[in-house]
């Protein structure tokens, strides 16, 4: 299991990272990443936009966290994120039932809401999205998940998510209807490895304890860094 007391939290201007006490499975949409696979450190890197809120870094999302990785001399194996929210916007929320622990990293923007089903800008299959303002969710588990569970384990996030959009009355800046996120927005869980396909979650729907504890904490961390986003 993982220890949330050996988990290391950095924070500057220019990033966030998450670095585990080795390496873990994780499943999401991390920009640099494969998708599914073992990782040690998050990265969550920060990068300008000009007035339109379009990023101005050009290279690909893959090189510039790369590049930046060995540019602090990171050498563990890595995925990360592309934001142009502040880093000020981090916020974290932590939960536990008996031996389960999770905890939900993040940080916020909203200049391109979106709500699911609007119109996208982009009209070709194959573009690359550009536009700036994510919320970037990193959520932890300390006991291994099936990778059903974890997949699970993302769509429970995404809805708590929209729900705090809900709540707080967010609009698209596309069709005016309620945000469910925005544009660009990415999120990763990150578990332990299990040998014993046994001790695995298999389930993190709604109606479980774990599906519970990962849309509160990450209900609390998202309302926490919008409080500051929308000082």
């Amino acid at each position: 299991m993982i220890n949330p007391d050996d988990i290391l939290i950095d924070l500057s201007a220019s990033h966030l990272t998450v670095l585990l006490p080795s390496e873990y499975r994780y499943a999401g949409t991390a920009v640099y990443g494969k998708g599914i696979g073992t990782t040690r450190r998050i990265i969550n890197l920060k990068v300008d936009e000009d007035f339109s809120g379009e990023k101005t870094n050009l290279k690909s999302p893959e090189t510039s966290i790369r590049d930046y990785a060995m540019s602090r001399g990171w050498k563990e194996p890595s995925i990360g994120f592309l934001t142009s929210a502040s880093m000020d916007s981090y916020a974290a929320s932590q939960l536990s039932f008996e031996k389960l622990k999770i905890e939900t990293h993040l940080t916020s923007g909203l200049s391109n809401a979106r709500s699911a089903g609007d119109k996208a800008e982009y009209r070709k299959v194959l573009s690359e999205v550009k536009s700036g303002g994510t919320i970037n969710t990193i959520i932890i588990c300390n006991t291994p998940l099936s990778l059903q569970a974890a997949v699970e384990a993302l769509m429970v996030s995404a809805g708590a998510k929209a729900r705090v959009l809900q709540e707080m009355g967010i609009k698209s800046r596309a069709s005016d209807a309620i945000a469910t996120g925005t544009g660009t927005d990415s999120s990763v869980i990150i578990y332990p490895e299990s040998k014993n396909r046994a001790e695995e979650i298999k389930y993190t729907g709604m109606h479980t304890i774990t599906g519970e504890l990962i849309g509160q904490t990450v209900i609390s961390a998202l309302k926490k860094s919008l409080a500051w986003y929308r000082k």
